[in-house]
């Protein structure tokens, strides 16, 4: 039954369907009898790919807001720059 669950790993794992963290893993889950079957295998994969493509998809959307965040701070200095440099231009205006 080993035998049958680590060749199903290095398969997935040389078809590039896994990467070589989760194949450690797994790798030493089933060394530990923790996968009674091939089916149980095969689930805890697509469990673990589910996780991962999750995960990935929370990291761009952190990196999306941070980068719109980063934008709008930038949009809010040119703006009060040029509000400033306008006051500026003209003495005769009291600044509040």
């Amino acid at each position: 039954r080993i035998r049958v669950l680590r060749r199903l790993l290095k398969k997935m794992r040389d078809a590039k369907k896994i990467d070589k963290h989760i194949y450690h893993t797994l790798y030493m889950l089933a060394k530990g009898n923790q996968f009674k079957n091939k089916r149980v295998l095969l689930e805890t994969i697509h469990d673990k790919k589910a996780e991962m493509a999750a995960e990935k998809a929370l990291a761009e959307q952190a990196v999306a807001r941070k980068s719109s965040a980063k934008a709008r701070l930038a949009r809010k200095a040119e703006r009060e720059a040029a509000k400033k440099a306008a006051s500026e231009e003209q003495p005769g205006v009291i600044n509040s």
